[in-house]
């Protein structure tokens, strides 16, 4: 048999070599970033180990043997699902391997934008001292949280303790308006975006979340609110976005995610104060990266010893 990893971000494998131990697999790292790439590294595949490397219908279409697409993340919108369950193919993903790293991160965003941490240390790096800058107390304010899965409920658990007034949650999946025993509102989308004064999303990408928050919802927001994503780039139309930071409509944004990846050198955003970026690097510790590679690899291992996988995005008879 034999086992393709189609990109290695990492540049270690040691997880899946134990993880794949005593199995009679060859494994094979290549690096691919075209489809055309994937489908020369995987045609004899029996088995894919996908990172970022685009798994259209395509592909699918042109693997000979394959039983398992297993997605390094949680995230699987680089996968054409319906096209690999008509081929019987199993997709499968990780979840909650990265979910305290991205509620520590989308905190951390939240702390540097109120504060304006980055501006200040870009300012006492140049020689500037006691910036007069405004800064509003986040005590006593309105946080908005946007989905309400793993990783938004470990961002809630989190901000306890910091004073809001209020934290309002929309949920696509709930439409609970009081949720028992929480410090939370349930709340519709319209009421997070009007009220908040800061707006953490934790969405999944989807046809009804791409470009979630667009120009109209931007200009239905508080012109002082700071948005937060940490989710995926495409549920903010970052053109909008830009358009809205630039004429004052919102106050800041602090993202790690965005529609192309990594940013172009012309990308407005990068010469925008009022923004803070990081890498696509809210899932990262040493910790989730480890136990990511380990639990697709486990995937994988599993099908191809004829049981179940353990974390299915598609169902295969």
């Amino acid at each position: 048999m034999r086992i393709v990893i189609t990109d290695d971000r990492f540049g270690w494998i040691d997880e899946e070599k134990i993880a794949l131990a005593g199995f009679p697999a060859e494994l094979t790292v290549a690096q691919c970033h075209t489809e055309a790439e994937v489908l020369k590294a995987c045609a004899d595949a029996d088995a894919i180990l996908l990172n970022q490397a685009p798994m259209g219908r395509a592909v699918i279409e042109g693997l000979r043997r394959c039983k398992v697409i297993s997605r390094y993340g949680i995230g699987y919108d680089n996968v054409d699902v319906q096209a690999a369950t008509e081929r019987g193919i199993w997709v499968t993903n990780v979840p909650g391997y990265c979910t305290e790293e991205v509620a520590e991160h989308a905190l951390g965003l939240l702390l540097s934008a109120v504060r304006r941490i980055p501006m200040k240390d870009r300012g006492v790096r140049g020689g500037a001292w006691n910036l007069n800058q405004p800064i509003r107390r986040m005590s006593g304010r309105v946080l908005g949280i946007v989905g309400f899965g793993a990783t938004g409920r470990a961002f809630w658990e989190k901000v306890q303790g910091f004073g809001f007034s209020r934290i309002l949650v929309n949920d696509p999946h709930s439409e609970e308006k009081v949720l028992p025993g929480m410090f939370a509102q349930g709340a519709t989308f319209d009421e997070v975006v009007e009220q908040s004064d800061f707006i953490s999303l934790h969405v999944p990408l989807r046809g009804e979340t791409r470009h979630l928050i667009n120009g109209e919802v931007l200009g239905r927001m508080k012109r002082d609110a700071i948005l937060i994503n940490v989710s995926r780039g495409p549920v903010v139309d970052e053109a909008a976005l830009v358009e809205a930071l630039r004429a004052g409509r919102i106050g800041a944004a602090a993202l790690d995610v965005f529609e192309r990846e990594p940013l172009e050198k012309d990308n407005p955003l990068l010469r925008m104060d009022n923004v803070i970026l990081t890498d696509h690097s809210a899932y990262y510790s040493q910790e989730a990266v480890s136990l990511l590679k380990s639990r697709a690899a486990v995937n994988a291992r599993d099908v191809l010893e004829g049981r179940r996988p353990r974390t299915p995005v598609n169902e295969i008879p």
